[in-house]
């Protein structure tokens, strides 16, 4: 489940309307989320009979990864200088 792929055609208005279906905590994590993570994926999962409160572990477990990620690249391109 990530940002890219998928056949869902996303505009704002899809993905607001996406992320209004949400359940609550959801929402919450979404918006506070240090990356800007579609929420499509996030509601089929739900759909599909995933917690919210697995969702909200999942968001959060991608900002690290992704934290970690741009953190690693910062330190190579800081070495090269």
């Amino acid at each position: 489940m990530g940002n890219s792929g998928g056949s869902y055609y996303s505009t704002p208005e899809n993905a607001m309307r996406a992320f209004d279906k949400l359940p609550r905590t959801v929402r919450n994590a979404l918006a506070n989320a240090i990356f800007d993570w579609a929420s499509q994926p996030f509601l089929t999962q739900w759909r599909r009979g995933t917690s919210p409160k697995k969702l909200v572990a999942l968001i959060r477990e991608w900002d690290r990864e992704a934290c970690a990620k741009r953190e690693r690249k910062r330190q190579s391109r800081s070495k090269e200088d």
